[in-house]
C-alpha cells in the first residue's frame, strides 16, 4: 500500500472516496469501472484548477529560467499562464470526459476537466474571471517576494514536482514537494506553494513529511552528494501563500518528527485494518467503506456517480 498525506485526509473524510481514488482508480485498467474512476479522479474545482495553472507555470517556466540563470519577466510569465489558462478552459468546456478512448496523458498540457461540468453542467463565467485575475495576482505576488527570489537564485539547482518515496512500517510513503532547492553550503530548502484566498490552513505536517521523504528516499540521480551531510532537522521548509502574501517557515525537531511518524503509523494502521491486506483491493465492496457524514464532502466529491450507483 502506498500512503500519502492527501490519502490520509481523504480516508478520514470519507473512506469510500478513498477507496475509489486509491484502490479502484487505474489509468491502465481495461475494466471500464476502474478506468471511469481514473477519469473521475481528474475532475477539479475551478479554484483547484487555478492553483494547478500557477504550479505548472512555476515548475515549467520560472524554475527552468532560474536554473539556466536566465532572466524572465512577470509580463512573460503572466502571458504564458493566460495562454495555458485559455487552452485548458477551451478543452474543459467541451467536457470530453466520457469520450471513448480519452487518455489524459496523450492530450498533454491542454487537459482539464471540471467538477461543475460533470455534476452541474455549466461553468459560471464570474468564477472563471475571478480565477483568471487570481492566477495573475498570485504570479505578481511571487515576483514581489524578494526573500524567495534571493533564495532561489542562490541555489545551485532546483527541482520541482519530484516524487519521493520511502518505506515506513512495511508500507511506502509517497510525497511530491512543489519545489526543492539545493545549495552548495547550506541545507536544502523545500517550498510548498499555496493559492488560497484565505490561507487559513497551515501546511506544517505536509512540509515535515516532505523533509523526511527528502532524506529517507533513495536519492535521485541528480541529487547532490552533499545531501548526506544533513539531518532531517536541518531541512528548511517554507509554506508560501501566493494570494495572501504570507510566508510561513516551519522547523523540525525530534518531537515534531516523532509526532509526524505517529500520525503516519496510526493512519496506515486504520487503512490496513479496513482492507485486511487484500491483494486485489479493487475487488473490495465499496459499501464496506464508511461514507462521508458531511453533505459538503459529498457535493465536492469526484466519485458521486460511482458512489450512488453502489447504493
Amino acid at each position: 500500500m502506498i500512503w500519502s498525506l492527501s490519502a490520509a485526509k481523504t480516508f478520514k473524510k470519507c473512506q469510500r472516496q478513498w477507496y475509489f481514488k486509491n484502490c479502484l482508480s487505474d489509468a491502465r485498467a481495461k475494466d471500464s469501472r476502474r478506468h471511469e474512476a481514473y477519469l473521475l479522479s481528474k475532475l477539479q474545482s475551478i479554484s483547484a484548477w487555478r492553483g494547478s495553472i500557477v504550479d505548472a507555470v512555476i515548475s515549467n517556466v520560472i524554475v527552468p529560467a532560474i536554473n539556466k540563470r536566465n532572466n524572465i519577466s512577470l509580463k512573460q510569465v503572466q502571458k504564458i499562464a493566460m495562454e495555458q489558462f485559455d487552452k485548458q478552459l477551451a478543452f474543459a468546456c467541451q467536457h470530453p470526459l466520457h469520450l471513448p478512448g480519452l487518455q489524459p496523458t496523450k492530450v498533454g498540457d491542454e487537459f482539464a476537466v471540471f467538477h461543475c461540468m460533470e455534476y452541474g453542467g455549466n461553468i459560471l463565467e464570474e468564477e472563471i474571471e475571478i480565477a483568471r485575475k487570481e492566477v495573475k495576482q498570485a504570479l505578481a505576488n511571487l515576483f514581489e517576494m524578494s526573500n524567495i527570489w534571493i533564495e532561489l537564485k542562490a541555489a545551485e539547482y532546483i527541482i520541482t514536482q519530484r516524487t519521493l518515496t520511502f518505506p515506513y512500517t512495511e508500507q511506502i510513503i509517497r510525497a511530491v514537494p512543489d519545489l526543492i532547492a539545493f545549495f552548495k553550503s547550506k541545507p536544502p530548502l523545500i517550498v510548498d506553494w499555496k493559492v488560497h484566498s484565505l490561507g487559513v490552513y497551515r501546511a506544517s505536517k505536509q512540509l515535515g513529511i516532505y523533509a523526511l521523504a527528502l532524506l529517507r528516499c533513495n536519492p535521485h540521480k541528480d541529487f547532490p552528494k552533499s545531501l548526506k551531510q544533513w539531518q532531517e532537522i536541518d531541512i528548511r521548509v517554507l509554506e508560501v501563500q501566493l494570494l495572501t502574501n504570507q510566508i510561513r517557515q516551519y522547523t523540525l525537531d525530534d518531537y515534531r518528527i516523532s509526532e509526524i511518524e505517529t500520525y503516519m503509523g496510526e493512519s496506515i494502521t486504520e487503512m490496513q485494518l479496513l482492507v485486511q491486506n487484500v491483494k486485489k483491493k479493487a475487488m473490495l465492496d465499496p459499501l464496506e467503506f464508511l461514507a462521508a457524514q458531511s453533505p459538503e464532502t459529498c457535493q465536492r466529491c469526484n466519485y458521486q456517480s460511482l458512489c450512488w450507483c453502489e447504493e
